[in-house]
């Protein structure tokens, strides 16, 4: 049975929700730890467990996700059946999109449909997930992480209650820090024609996937499987600072990117190693491949193709692509979008509300 699923991955989040940064790219798009992009964790699991289809659904301006996947060997989805299909259109849901292109789903042997976002950033045990929602009478699963501490970092996220029979009773968002409650991944395991049914009863065009599900909750038995590991939401730019920066901690780099039964795959690309040049000071950091490191580097994300002349410093940065920062250019709380050249003189921001160098347009 576990092969029996296919892989639907939603790229309709708000690009609204990191402002200048997702100006000409999808928060699916936006790199995490370097070299990856968002999509390229539900990919990971999606595969990692089994799936041979994944359908990704987007809105119309999606050039650089096109660009992104467009060696679907990457992830091993380079089959004449199946493998890598990407939809889209101007379209104001996911649902509206999915419902156009059913007719594709449909006519798939899998008989069961794994639905994730692009924003929740993890590593899932899906497999074990799918044998969770197997073994149980749940028509649903919808996976979830326990935050035992207040956390600013799941303000917008939506908060799931579960009766003593592990029901879903509640959806709410979460407005406030709070202890003890559960955050939805957004990531659903259900039956395909189930899913066909509540697309073709929803109410209006208007209505997302996810609240199609939510609101089936009194009509239909969904259950919970919980999510132990590391968990981050890119609903905001400060998220998407923490997010990057998290990955320099050794436990979660280790715990998302290091376990050899669940590996994350992205686009391979061909380049040389990173020279680090006489003078070179790098501390605590992530640095991609090809970049030229003269200055001074601390607990920082480089992308690939970054150069720090000497007589620069970059502190709790995220370097973007092909960005070069001039000698004398001291950069802290920081995001440089990618191809941007960076001169002499400070630049700072706040670590809750990073500064962002946006590229010229």
């Amino acid at each position: 049975m576990l092969t029996n699923y296919i892989g639907i991955i939603s790229s309709f989040e708000s690009r609204s929700l990191l402002k200048t940064l997702t100006l000409q790219r999808g928060i699916s798009t936006v790199p995490i730890a370097g070299k990856y992009r968002a999509i390229d964790f539900p990919l990971s699991y999606m595969i990692n467990a089994g799936i041979k289809t994944i359908n990704v659904l987007t809105n119309k301006n999606c050039r650089s996700l096109r660009t992104h996947l467009d060696v679907s060997k990457s992830w091993g989805l380079n089959r004449k059946s199946g493998g890598l299909v990407i939809h889209n259109d101007d379209l104001a849901t996911d649902a509206e999109l999915l419902m156009t292109n059913f007719g594709d789903l449909w006519q798939s042997h899998e008989e069961m449909v794994v639905i994730a976002p692009t924003y929740m950033i993890c590593n899932l045990n899906l497999k074990k997930a799918m044998e969770f929602h197997e073994l149980s009478d749940a028509d649903v699963t919808v996976i979830y992480k326990n935050i035992s501490e207040p956390s600013d970092a799941f303000i917008g996220c939506d908060i799931l209650d579960f009766n003593e029979r592990n029901i879903l009773t509640r959806v709410c968002d979460n407005f406030s820090p709070k202890k003890n409650i559960n955050i939805s991944t957004e990531v659903f395991l259900i039956k395909k024609d189930l899913l066909f049914s509540l697309l073709l009863s929803r109410p209006n065009r208007e209505i997302s996937l996810k609240d199609i599900i939510y609101r089936s909750k009194n009509n239909l038995n969904i259950k919970g499987f919980e999510h132990k590991e590391y968990l981050s939401c890119l609903n905001s730019l400060g998220n998407y600072f923490k997010t990057n920066m998290d990955m320099i901690k050794t436990a979660n780099l280790k715990e998302v990117f290091f376990n050899e039964n669940r590996p994350i795959f992205s686009k391979i690309k061909d380049s040389i190693p990173t020279h680090y040049l006489n003078g070179a000071n790098v501390k605590n950091a992530i640095i991609s491949n090809e970049c030229y490191i003269k200055g001074k580097v601390t607990n920082s994300v480089l992308s690939r193709y970054v150069t720090i002349e000497a007589g620069a410093e970059v502190e709790n940065c995220i370097i973007l692509q092909s960005c070069t920062i001039k000698s004398g250019a001291i950069l802290k709380n920081t995001i440089v979008d990618k191809e941007v050249i960076v001169e002499e003189g400070k630049s700072e921001g706040h670590f809750a509300y990073p500064l962002v160098i946006q590229k010229k347009m």
